[in-house]
């Protein structure tokens, strides 16, 4: 593929739905190989951060998850949270996991 020209707003809209073809084919995945108790843990942490009322995010959530639980399933499950409109983004925080190196995790709040 070649690279964009600018104002190729086709070829944009083409890529940005293929990276979320591609993202939601991660999340399926890693959803597939995964044991209910991993999915409770953390949504459970989820109701109870939206329950507060506060923003939080998964640098909130990580260090209170048990052993065991994949890392890459944390994000499909505040997706998930968000799909089903239990929490909205409100913003951005750097993410605490050394693993990430600072990269950008979103910011909730319950609804």
């Amino acid at each position: 593929m070649s690279a964009l020209e600018w104002g190729d707003i086709p070829g944009q809209l083409d890529l940005l739905e293929a990276a979320r073809t591609a993202r939601d084919d991660g999340i399926n995945q890693v959803e597939a190989h995964v044991d209910d108790w991993q999915r409770d843990a953390i949504d459970e942490l989820i109701r109870l951060f939206a329950w507060r009322g506060i923003q939080f995010s998964a640098n909130d959530i990580r260090p209170l998850l048990p052993d065991g639980i994949r890392p890459a399933l944390v994000g499909a499950r505040f997706l998930n949270a968000s799909r089903t409109k239990q929490i909205r983004k409100v913003g951005y925080t750097p993410s605490t996991d050394k693993a990430t190196h600072a990269h950008v995790v979103a910011l909730w709040l319950g609804t």
